[in-house]
């Protein structure tokens, strides 16, 4: 064990019930702003040509973002900073 910790406090049920409520409000946020980002980034992707692809054109670029946050996270946590991430 390292210096300075001690044991990892239990979880109780009301603990769980709270991870719960907090996973399952941050998966409706999650929903709701890929819904919005869906429609408008499909919409400006018709405008601007895109013709069958503007179907999965906003999945992609909310994957990339995904990517690039989960990268960024990844190279914190092994203590390389890559500020062009931010």
């Amino acid at each position: 064990m390292a210096a300075g910790t001690g044991p990892t406090p239990e979880l109780t049920r009301v603990h769980r019930v709270l991870i719960g409520v907090v996973v399952s409000g941050a998966l409706i946020i999650a929903g709701i702003g890929f819904a919005g980002s869906y429609a408008a980034v499909r919409e400006l992707a018709v405008k601007k040509g895109f013709g069958n692809f503007s179907y999965v054109f906003p999945v992609g670029i909310d994957a990339g973002i995904c990517v690039l946050l989960a990268l960024d996270l990844l190279l914190t946590w092994i203590r390389i900073p890559f500020p062009l991430l931010r």
